[in-house]
């Protein structure tokens, strides 16, 4: 949250730095343009504003309100709760009476887009509660930044740029929604059978579901159909194989739940990127052999 110093606002306590971020690292992946950290009492109205880049807040402690377009009754934010904020969005937020503690990062990149597709965050749910244990992780990461921070220049900005994935890493893991003990169930009974030549009907027949209620209990935790859990959970597991083992090839098509190993390396290829052999000449210990 940035304070105009001319308002009347609470005392607060505070570090923040901005980033110039150069041209190559900010047409990149993901690039940090600032970040901070601050204490302060109760403010009555949110200040509006609007970024050019997405924002992280992590609340470590106290509560408040955050407002926006898509809710201007405001949202209640208690910690530990994180803030996503969009590029483009006009909003606002503020501690409450008993005030807060805040840590905020200012990031940018073509990753934001592809998290976003990943569903890692929503727009329509800008406030999260998040895991106590997150914030154990964060701050000694914001502690890192402060000292980089302080000094500008290229290795700060590559610093920062690490930082801010790893926070975002955070608080992904840390507001995500516990899974339904059913369709967390539904989910390991499918990882767990993931080599067995089942349709997805047989597979939710054998759970005792209908086809439709066993797609949406697997949608609901993973994000994925079962094919596609089902497909990953055996390219996962071939890759294992494939670098920690000598099995060759037609083996490891077998034991991951390919019977025909042309069409295994076929779409291995497709959806690694390298042939099954490639692979283990990439990935397994120097020695390691098969066929």
């Amino acid at each position: 949250m940035i304070r105009d110093p001319d308002l009347d606002y609470p005392p607060v306590v505070r570090w923040s730095s901005y980033l110039n971020v150069e041209r190559g690292l900010r047409d990149g992946g993901l690039s940090c343009r600032g970040a901070g950290e601050q204490q302060g009492g109760h403010i009555p109205r949110p200040r509006m504003r609007c970024l050019s880049t997405h924002g992280l807040v992590f609340v470590s402690a106290g509560g408040g309100v955050y407002v926006d377009g898509g809710h201007p009754d405001g949202v209640a934010v208690q910690a530990p709760a994180v803030l996503w904020l969009f590029p483009g969005v006009v909003h606002g937020y503020s501690p409450g009476p008993d005030g807060w503690t805040e840590h905020w990062v200012l990031f940018e990149g073509t990753a934001c887009r592809g998290f976003e597709n990943l569903d890692a965050w929503s727009r329509q749910a800008p406030v999260a509660r998040a895991s106590v244990d997150a914030f154990d992780a964060i701050r000694p990461v914001f502690s890192r930044l402060r000292r980089v921070l302080a000094a500008p220049g290229r290795r700060a900005q590559a610093v920062a740029a690490t930082a801010a994935g790893y926070l975002l890493g955070i608080a992904i893991d840390a507001t995500a929604p516990s899974p339904r003990d059913a369709a967390a169930s539904v989910v390991d009974t499918t990882l767990a059978s993931a080599s067995a030549p089942l349709s997805v009907a047989e597979r939710a027949r054998e759970l005792g579901m209908s086809t439709e209620a066993f797609r949406t209990a697997v949608r609901d935790v993973t994000g994925l159909s079962p094919h596609e859990l089902v497909i990953r959970t055996r390219l996962e597991r071939a890759q294992q194989l494939l670098a920690k083992t000598t099995m060759d090839v037609s083996a490891v098509a077998r034991q991951v739940g390919y019977d025909d190993p042309a069409y295994f390396s076929r779409l291995f290829r497709r959806r690694v990127g390298v042939s099954p052999r490639r692979f283990r000449e990439q990935e397994a210990p120097r020695g390691a052999s098969g066929g």
